[in-house]
Order: structure tokens, then C-alpha cells, then sequence
């Protein structure tokens, strides 16, 4: 157990060397590259910021700020559009939007709960499937194990559309396609936290293992003890990703879900507002939530994650 703790005391020095480590070009052009990144960030940022303001504004605010200003006499002259500036700032600030998405709406809280519903499942069985098979892929030694690792990565990379038919035909024959269960389960399996957990595993240096078995652990203590308190941030990257897609999910909610009550909130989300554009900010805000304070409260962990497994 000693050599265990002079191993991960060296992989750990040789972790901060390479995080320390920097770009030439960027160090010869910091301010430039800042600018750029600010300029690029500013931009993807843009709508977020619109959505976020105009919750907070009224509907009279949100029909003068960002309704056509076109008069008949600009028709005449040839004019279809004008351009205007947009107000960021609320005038005034009013939490209408939201009351009348949370309280007078009660569907509101049941399509997320309905979001719930799909993503929770899909996250934790994702997360289970994905160690248990990614620690079968590192561990244990046997034939064909990297072609049908291969196997996995080509399912991974396949359009979602490409899939939607197989997927369709096996729910039907479990007699599941208007069931979550015909979402969840692909979900579950699928080959994205095996990829991801098997490559950040393959980063865990042999001698663990190996001083581990000398010490009579078997593969349940190797597991619980040794990987998973390696694979922290790549865990919580799994989470982070599978909850983020499944959250958004909608061509498999819109095939397989037709009851509009049992609908995820992603899918009703364009039906709920009935037009009202203070209602649709603040829906979106309230929709946007839980994946914004995830990326915010992991991106550590998202970023550690992502390099251990080496994607790119």
C-alpha cells in the first residue's frame, strides 16, 4: 500500500507539470487572445442574456423592445424590417412572468417533474453501466475485447436518427413505445460513459491493480476503492453530459410519448406560453436552470473529466 502512495504522489506532480504547461503563441499574444475570447464568448452569450432580462420585463416591454417598428408607409418605400436597438436592462423589473409560469400554470411543475421522470433514471443507469462495463473492458483480459470496444465507438458516433428505427421496433416488440421505459433504456445503454469511463480508466497506472491483488483484494475492492476514487471527475462529467441531453430530449419524447401530459418539459415548452413572449422568457429561464448550475457548480470536474478519458 506504500508503493500505491508513492505512485499516485508522482502521477499526481506529473499531472500539475502538464496543467502548467501553456501554449507558446498564447503567451506571445495574451491580450489579442483575450480579446477574441471575449469577443466569441460575448456573442454565445447573447441570447442567454436577452432570454435572462426579458423574464424580467413586462409584456408591454417585450412588444415595444422586440416587435417589428415597420409603419406602412416603410412598405411603401420598399422597407420590410428595420433595425432597433435592444433593451438589456428591465424598466421596469417585475417578477410577473415567473408567477404566471410557476403559480397559474400548475402544468408547468408537472412537465418538469415529467423531465425528471426520464432524466434521473437515464443519469444513474448510465452511470452504473458505464463503470461496470468500462472496468470489464480495462481489467479483464480476453479475445476480441478491442473490436468490440470498436463496436461501441461506432454506435456512439451514429446520428440519433440513424437509431430511432431499431429503437422503435424493439420497443414495440417489448410492447414499451408509449412507455418512458422506450426512452430510458436506450439511454442507459449507452456506449457514451462506457467510451468515457474506460478511457480515463486506462489512465490508471497497472501497478495499482497489481499491488492491490498482492494485497487479496479482489475485483469488488479494486473497484469501490481504487477506481471510483480515481474516476471522481469523470464521474461527475458522465453525470453532468447524460443529464444535460437527456434534459433536452425531444425527437425520442415526440415519437414515443402521445399523451401531451406525460410530455417532458422540452417538448411542451413551445405550447406552454400560447404566444405570451414574457411567459416564454420566463419558462425558458426556469427551463434552463438546473443545466446551467451544473456546468457552473462541475466545470472543474467536466474539464478534469474530459482530459483524463484524452477526447479532444
Amino acid at each position: 500500500m506504500l508503493y500505491l502512495g508513492r505512485q499516485a504522489g508522482r502521477n499526481s506532480l506529473q499531472t500539475q507539470r502538464i496543467l502548467r504547461m501553456r501554449n507558446p503563441a498564447i503567451k506571445k499574444n495574451p491580450i489579442t487572445v483575450t480579446i477574441f475570447l471575449l469577443v466569441i464568448g460575448s456573442i454565445m452569450l447573447f441570447p442567454l442574456i436577452v432570454t435572462i432580462t426579458g423574464s424580467f420585463m413586462t409584456e408591454q416591454a417585450i412588444l415595444v423592445n422586440y416587435s417589428s417598428n415597420v409603419t406602412s408607409f416603410d412598405l411603401v418605400d420598399g422597407i420590410t424590417e428595420r433595425y432597433k436597438n435592444i433593451l438589456l436592462i428591465p424598466n421596469p423589473v417585475t417578477l410577473k412572468q415567473y408567477a404566471g409560469v410557476l403559480i397559474d400554470q400548475p402544468s408547468f411543475l408537472v412537465l418538469i417533474f415529467n423531465s425528471l421522470k426520464i432524466t434521473l433514471p437515464v443519469t444513474l443507469g448510465a452511470l452504473v453501466f458505464g463503470l461496470l462495463t468500462a472496468y470489464g473492458f480495462t481489467i479483464w483480459q480476453w479475445k476480441r475485447k478491442e473490436q468490440l470496444f470498436l463496436v461501441f465507438i461506432v454506435v456512439m458516433l451514429m446520428p440519433l436518427q440513424a437509431v430511432l428505427v431499431p429503437n422503435y421496433i424493439i420497443a414495440a416488440i417489448l410492447g414499451i413505445q408509449k412507455n418512458y421505459l422506450a426512452i430510458i433504456l436506450p439511454g442507459i445503454f449507452s456506449p457514451f460513459g462506457v467510451f468515457l469511463a474506460r478511457q480515463s480508466m486506462k489512465a490508471i497506472p497497472q501497478a495499482y491493480f497489481e499491488s492491490a491483488r498482492i494485497d487479496g483484494a479482489g475485483n469488488i475492492n479494486i473497484f469501490f476503492y481504487i477506481i471510483i476514487p480515481q474516476l471522481k471527475s469523470t464521474i461527475a462529467a458522465i453525470c453532468m453530459l447524460t443529464f444535460i441531453e437527456y434534459w433536452n430530449v425531444v425527437e425520442q419524447a415526440v415519437i414515443f410519448i402521445n399523451d401531451y401530459r406525460l410530455e417532458p418539459l422540452s417538448v411542451y415548452l413551445s405550447r406552454l406560453a400560447d404566444g405570451r413572449n414574457g411567459l416564454i422568457f420566463a419558462a425558458s429561464c426556469v427551463y434552463m436552470f438546473l443545466p446551467i448550475w451544473f456546468l457552473l457548480a462541475g466545470q472543474k470536474d467536466l474539464e478534469k473529466g474530459i482530459e483524463l478519458s484524452g477526447v479532444k
